[in-house]
């Protein structure tokens, strides 16, 4: 190992749900901070992993940047050695994932690290315990939700992908033929109720800081500024506005 100074960190953001972690113990929503290497082309893990959460009663957008603050000051890093930001994308919250990938960019385009873009499914797939196929549910509204399936064997390997993910209803749960449902306190009545039909257990899901971490050093990482929000559906913003272009 070099000098403190010569020291590389990499940053995780995982706020994309933040709702969703309420009541569940290491759930999230926080950021985690680790020494890191990077050769030939590849980063790895070096220190160990320190996790900061954000607290509830500052209003968890508002305190992500002074979560990130007293992490650096606890490891003691200046924000100068951060060379490797992973952000947690979505989908998630509307303005959640906004403000997380705002923040991601901007520490990369202030000290040159590169960005990582995780989906939130594969976050949340990463602690899941479950040998067969099982489902990720996220971004539940009115009777869908977005879902993302993942057989066995899913992580092994250097490198990682996620899977393509789509809405579903309670109709569909029988055809994704999955072990298991992970999914927060918002998936649908009709949707729990079809797996409860089908024999299939609901549980709840956990956004590690950590794992968001982990995954940043198994994906491929861009250019300062390529970090963009996941959304399983229009924002409704949008769909608003392109409903008042409408002659």
């Amino acid at each position: 190992m070099g000098s403190a100074h010569d020291k590389v960190f990499a940053l995780a953001i995982e706020s994309s749900n933040p709702s969703s972690a309420d009541g569940i113990d290491g759930g999230g929503p926080g950021v985690a901070l680790a020494e890191v290497a990077h050769r030939a082309g590849a980063w790895s893990i070096v220190g160990a992993i320190g996790i900061e959460s954000l607290r509830r009663q500052a209003g968890r957008e508002d305190d992500l940047m002074p979560a990130i603050d007293r992490i650096c000051r606890r490891e003691g890093i200046a924000a100068a050695r951060i060379g490797l930001v992973a952000v947690s994308v979505g989908p998630g919250g509307f303005t959640a994932l906004r403000v997380a990938v705002t923040i991601g960019n901007a520490i990369a385009f202030a000290t040159g690290a590169a960005c990582v873009a995780i989906p939130s499914a594969l976050v949340v797939a990463s602690r899941v315990a479950c040998p067969g196929r099982f489902a990720v549910l996220l971004a539940s509204k009115g009777e869908t939700s977005f879902a993302t399936v993942f057989s066995p064997g899913w992580d092994r390997g250097s490198s990682v992908m996620c899977p393509q993910g789509s809405l579903v209803r309670a109709g569909d749960i029988k055809g994704l033929d999955v072990e298991m449902l992970v999914s927060d306190k918002f998936l649908p009545a009709p949707i729990r109720e079809a797996a409860e039909r089908a024999g299939v257990p609901v549980v709840p899901p956990h956004f590690d800081p950590a794992a968001c971490l982990e995954l940043g050093c198994r994906l491929p990482v861009a250019a300062p500024g390529s970090l963009a929000p996941v959304y399983a559906r229009e924002p409704e913003a949008v769909t608003l506005w392109r409903a008042r272009q409408k002659p």
